[in-house]
């Protein structure tokens, strides 16, 4: 499953890196916050065992500057047994993940496909052996976005997030797929003209 997923990942991102100028409607110039929730499947490749899956709950807190630029700060609590099963002491094994991430918007109306660029770190809680650390989180992601009004929406998205230089067993990166789905709640704003106003003249 996680390879499929990083090959729709992959595809996604080749399609929305290509811009798309058609749009439905004007774009609100909008605050938001997005709560989301899902699951972080992470490479079997890691040494992390099979207990490395793990749901994951979050918040995005974001603005769309322009019509098909986004930026966002994201926080993200996985709780998982991250650690090897052979090398556990039964206790549950957590990351916590902050990042600054980018959107590229492919349609200029609210309802779109993006893509998703962002750095970050990740504080991870492994076993008494390895212990814990934080390290350097590369983001690369493919969401959608659909607004059921003017100030709510949902949101799908799929991360592929690196860990790089993580004490792992048997790897000195982590490589896990997060996907998850959330609801957004967008605030302030306003639509923009595509004419300038101009002021009667006076006598």
């Amino acid at each position: 499953m996680k390879g499929l997923l990083r090959v729709l990942l992959v595809l996604s991102a080749f399609v929305l890196a290509v811009p798309a100028w058609a749009s439905d409607r004007s774009v609100h110039d909008k605050t938001y916050i997005n709560l989301f929730g899902g699951n972080t499947f992470f490479d079997g490749s890691s040494g992390l065992g099979h207990g490395g899956n793990a749901g994951v709950v979050g918040l995005r807190m974001g603005r769309r500057v322009e019509t098909h630029v986004g930026v966002e700060a994201q926080v993200a609590a996985a709780f998982a047994h991250l650690q090897n099963p052979l090398h556990s002491n039964g206790g549950d094994a957590n990351q916590y993940s902050g990042a600054v991430i980018g959107n590229l918007y492919a349609f200029g109306s609210p309802n779109t496909p993006y893509l998703s660029l962002g750095l970050g770190a990740s504080s991870n809680l492994f076993n008494d052996q390895l212990g814990q650390g934080t390290s350097l989180m590369g983001i690369l992601g493919v969401g959608y976005q659909y607004l059921l009004n003017d100030h709510v929406g949902l949101r799908l998205d799929v991360q592929d997030q690196l860990l790089f230089n993580a004490p792992t067993p048997s790897a000195a990166n982590i490589n896990g797929v997060q996907v998850t789905g959330g609801i957004s709640y967008f605030w302030g704003g306003g639509h923009k003209s595509s004419f300038p106003v101009v002021d009667p003249a006076h006598p």
